[in-house]
């Protein structure tokens, strides 16, 4: 773990993408079509499989390499300025209200249930990878420079919006991946600075799970297809402010406090 903990992030970035590349790329949804399950199904147990996979070794290598404070997932730090957890909350209320139109009488709940589940499991994955392993990493090799934690919340959000490059594999639309990129990379930076503000991952792994949630429940087999009219910009629109809040948040962190949790968790 120590070679880890020295390993440029750069490079861990570039190993981080490959290998949660691969990790995504797995046919297990292939492999429970032939077991008889619906594609519905297979996609969404296959999702949760690999995203849990990837959080628990995400997990194990936060743990191994003891960097829980600077990483939010330690009781050694009290979670801070709650509130801000509410902010991004206006985007699972869009989630919401784009639904309302539809028939929902005819979602089956063990559909709903499984979508639940997967959705929280790719919050727990992203956040942990992304904003706990690869962000800490970041923050140790920046912090003493001018911006360093700008850059280093700004830069792991990028790596995470280009991750969104592999939907070009299912998707021709190469515009409408563009716009996946930047609104990720938005939504992003807003949880990096969220977890160094408040102390906590947990709460935003959560809150990114239910924004995905609520973003996916038209796509329950039950529910009408809407016709695709095209990429929009609209999600580019909606997350802008959080990018924005984040700048904002980001002037109060005290850089003291930050290397605080990373003299505590890189000796």
């Amino acid at each position: 773990m120590k070679k880890i903990k020295n390993i440029s992030p750069v490079l861990f970035s570039f190993f981080t993408l490959v290998a949660f590349g691969i990790i995504v790329l797995l046919p297990i949804d292939t492999i429970l079509i032939k077991m008889s399950l619906s594609d519905f199904h297979s996609e969404y147990i296959g999702l949760t499989i690999k995203m849990a996979f990837t959080f628990i070794l995400s997990y194990r290598i936060i743990k191994k390499m003891r960097i829980e404070n600077i990483v939010g997932s330690s009781s050694n730090y009290s979670w801070k300025f709650k509130y801000l957890n509410i902010i991004p909350s206006y985007l699972i209320i869009i989630g919401i209200l784009s639904i309302l139109s539809k028939d929902l009488t005819q979602v089956h709940i063990e559909n709903l249930l499984l979508l639940l589940f997967a959705c929280l499991t790719v919050g727990f994955a992203e956040e942990f990878l992304f904003r706990g392993l690869l962000q800490s990493l970041f923050l140790k090799k920046y912090i003493s420079q001018k911006n360093g934690i700008l850059i280093s919340t700004l830069i792991p959000a990028i790596v995470f919006g280009l991750f969104h490059l592999i939907n070009l594999i299912n998707n021709e639309d190469v515009f409408a991946v563009l716009i996946q990129v930047v609104f990720a990379t938005f939504i992003g930076f807003f949880f990096g600075v969220l977890v160094l503000k408040t102390n906590k991952i947990l709460p935003v792994a959560v809150t990114h799970g239910l924004i995905n949630f609520f973003f996916s429940i038209a796509f329950l087999p039950s529910l009408k297809v809407i016709e695709d009219s095209g990429a929009s910009i609209a999600p580019i629109i909606i997350t802008l402010p959080l990018f924005i809040i984040g700048l904002f948040v980001l002037k109060k962190i005290k850089k003291e406090d930050v290397m605080k949790k990373l003299n505590e968790s890189f000796n």
